[in-house]
């Protein structure tokens, strides 16, 4: 029994706990994955902490890494010599659509990255330097490298924040499963947890309370590592 127990805590351990930074990390490069290592991201539980509820993350993560594209090829534009429209033209209308209409149509550029970066929030700072550029004849191309450097700067933060992140969101999703996992030990000991909780007043409020301060514990987890993210 003591042999069945040691498995089982074993066999949770293996599976629980976060063991790779380079698990939490998502296995950003994925061209050096193995049949071994695909295993590993399955039945590691750090790495559906990474991706669990993270599909807005992930989604708003490529949104910027776009974005940060298209405004190292508008500096490229403009420093080869380009005018400010060409420029918009030359890097298509997928990032910025209305400022891309209103290049091609000799409309108000500033205005309309104003209203793009109510989708993209980073082409906000590139509408300030635009309107800058184009009233005072400033070097629009150097102002927007300069910005291009900082941006990246700060998605490179972003990018070290939600890795470290992913330690803290597997360590909530670990204590989530540890009463599942618990409840299997207890029938692996001859047990039956299940029949006392549901056999009685107090094994059912114990139930409940318990499932209600694990939420409360995972929402708490989320609720903290999303402030911290929203401080970028």
């Amino acid at each position: 029994m003591i042999l069945i127990a040691a498995l089982a805590a074993a066999i949770s351990a293996w599976l629980l706990i976060p063991v790779r930074a380079r698990a939490r990390l998502g296995f950003i490069n994925s061209d050096e994955t193995t049949p071994m290592k695909s295993a590993s991201r399955v039945f590691s539980f750090s790495s559906i902490a990474n991706s669990f509820g993270s599909r807005k993350r992930k989604a708003a993560s490529k949104q910027r890494d776009e974005t940060l594209g298209a405004i190292s090829v508008l500096v490229s534009e403009l420093t080869a010599g380009h005018s400010p429209e060409t420029s918009l033209i030359n890097v298509g209308s997928h990032v910025w659509p209305l400022a891309y209409t209103a290049a091609v149509g000799g409309g108000d550029t500033t205005v309309a990255l104003t209203l793009d970066a109510r989708c993209r929030p980073e082409l906000h700072s590139v509408a300030a330097c635009w309107q800058v550029g184009l009233n005072s004849g400033a070097g629009l191309g150097a102002s927007i490298a300069q910005l291009s450097v900082a941006l990246r700067a700060q998605q490179e933060v972003r990018a070290h924040l939600e890795a470290e992140l992913a330690g803290p969101r597997a360590t909530a999703l670990t204590l989530g499963f540890l009463p599942v996992i618990g409840i299997g030990l207890g029938y692996l000991l001859g047990a039956e947890p299940l029949t006392w909780f549901i056999s009685g007043v107090f094994g059912l409020g114990t139930l409940l309370t318990g499932v209600a301060l694990t939420l409360l514990g995972l929402w708490w987890t989320s609720r903290i590592a999303g402030s911290v993210e929203a401080m970028l």
